[in-house]
């Protein structure tokens, strides 16, 4: 769930190259990603294995709101969320992590970074019963 369109090519490249048979959904901003999971939860099977990755600063509804409105959906509230944001203020780690993150993530200037982030948002997602990827 990003907002920005060269940070979604990114994240869409790393993660063929990290793990190109899992599937990937793009939404570009806070009311789309809460429209999408809504439908999504209706079929709660469909959520099974999978991991959002969350964008602070979406626009219409901020990855603090999408967060904390998933975490009070009994269907999406186990979820896993990793958040990848260009936010560098410590409070907001604290806050996504109070919200329910298991991860957070600052967006690297570079490729390889997108890469190394990847591979550890699926470390984490394995270990919260999410997808398994490398």
């Amino acid at each position: 769930m990003e907002d920005d369109a060269d940070h979604r090519i990114l994240v869409r490249e790393a993660l063929l190259r990290v793990a190109p048979d899992v599937p990937m959904e793009e939404v570009v901003d806070g009311a789309a990603a809460m429209a999408w999971l809504r439908r999504r939860s209706d079929d709660p099977a469909s959520l099974e294995g999978g991991v959002v990755i969350l964008d602070l600063g979406l626009p219409r509804a901020s990855g603090f709101q999408v967060l904390e409105w998933m975490r009070e959906k009994p269907t999406l509230a186990l979820l896993p969320v990793v958040v990848l944001t260009a936010s560098e203020n410590p409070m907001d780690a604290e806050h996504a992590f109070n919200l329910g993150a298991r991860g957070y993530f600052q967006k690297p200037a570079d490729f390889r970074n997108y890469l190394d982030i990847l591979q550890r948002v699926f470390r984490i997602a394995s270990s919260a019963g999410g997808r398994n990827g490398p």
